[in-house]
């Protein structure tokens, strides 16, 4: 039998990491895998036959477990923004290696963030060079992330750079929009589209006092919100209440991801503020809609995106008045995008390590092993 346990988020909410998931375990399982999914997101104590769901760390732990004695590879997801992720992925990695199956780490962060990559002698990089070690392969989105992970000390044939956004991600149908967005959009001469959770990496104030700017010459037009999930709604509206943009704003929350596309095509451009993403999974949808992408420059941004730097506000409103009454003119220069089937390269490498049966899989993660004591 080929069987992996996959942890990470599963829909819904809707996001990059979800959307990743869903991918693999639909390539896999055409492969004939058995590819059990544990969910760690927002709805993971939901019980659902798409999922094993998480009551609880005792109750992870002791599934993990279950699953690791039947045989089953782990793959786990962690990023540079999360204690308690990390905490999740170490518990995770070590109970795969323990009994000798793969263990593989997809890392889904940015180059930049907040606990990784830190400077040598820090408790933050000698945390993630412990992580680090254990995984049979990491995964990574883009050589830049690739780069941040090797200053742990990383064996860099370990590290399998292969960029998250496949063909799956813009196969879509578009859909008609719920009324009170449709409503919204007919009060509007145009909206931008931004996806936004309430955390800070997400700038909300940065946000908020452009937008304001940018309203007092541009009344008519307005800003649909997505993305944000159940538990943030309230106060992110709460927080749009304050700054006095109720009336130019629409908070959708998470939508499912042919909503999500639609609203974008709708949009005058689509707005991304955090630093912290790497490359993005909606930046890439952006650009290969046609939708302009206005972005925050984190220094791993596609061709093709319009860059703002942090903090500029000048920048991104004279980016945003040129969607406005020149849009065409952003279009124009908007680069072709070439999609490649990076799900199934993923896959592709997973049967490698993994070799699809026991023996193999045991062989392939002890050679590993061995690899790493030497080089440790």
């Amino acid at each position: 039998m080929k069987r992996i346990l996959q942890i990470g988020n599963w829909p819904p909410p809707v996001c990059g990491w979800s959307m990743s998931l869903v991918g693999l375990r639909r390539e896999l399982e055409s492969r004939g895998w058995d590819c059990q999914v544990m969910n760690l997101n927002e709805n993971r104590k939901i019980p659902s036959p798409e999922y094993i769901d998480v009551q609880g760390g005792w109750d992870y732990f002791r599934k993990i477990l279950r699953f690791v004695r039947r045989g089953y590879a782990v793959h786990v997801r962690v990023n540079g923004e999360s204690a308690k992720g990390y905490l999740l992925a170490l518990v995770a990695l070590l109970l795969a290696r323990s009994w000798r199956w793969p263990g593989l780490l997809t890392y889904c962060g940015g180059h930049q963030q907040s606990y990784f990559p830190a400077p040598r002698g820090k408790l933050r990089h000698f945390a993630f060079t412990v992580l680090f070690r254990i995984p049979t392969r990491i995964y990574c989105n883009s050589e830049a992330v690739k780069v941040a992970l090797l200053t742990a000390g990383v064996d860099p044939g370990r590290v399998v750079s292969i960029p998250h956004f496949s063909t799956h991600y813009v196969q879509f149908e578009p859909v008609a929009l719920p009324l009170p967005i449709e409503e919204f959009c007919r009060r509007h001469q145009g909206v931008f589209f931004v996806y936004v959770c309430f955390r800070k990496e997400y700038m909300l104030e940065f946000l908020a006092s452009v937008m304001r700017v940018f309203r007092a010459s541009f009344p008519k037009i307005g800003f649909l919100m997505a993305g944000t999930s159940t538990r943030e709604l309230p106060p992110l509206i709460e927080f749009l209440r304050r700054e006095q943009l109720e009336d130019a704003t629409w908070v959708t929350g998470s939508v499912p991801h042919d909503l999500f596309l639609t609203l974008m095509q709708r949009s005058l451009a689509y707005i991304r503020p955090p630093l912290t993403d790497g490359v993005c999974a909606s930046v890439m949808e952006g650009l290969t809609l046609k939708v302009p992408v206005l972005a925050s420059d984190n220094g791993a941004r596609p061709p093709g995106v319009e860059l703002w730097g942090e903090g500029d506000a000048d920048r991104l409103l004279g980016l945003m008045t040129r969607a406005a009454i020149a849009r065409e003119t952003l279009v124009a220069r908007m680069t072709p995008v070439t999609v490649e089937d990076n799900t199934g390269r993923l896959a592709d490498d997973i049967e490698l390590v993994c070799g699809g049966s026991r023996d193999r899989c045991r062989v392939a993660a002890s050679e590993v092993s061995s690899n790493t004591r030497v080089g440790s």
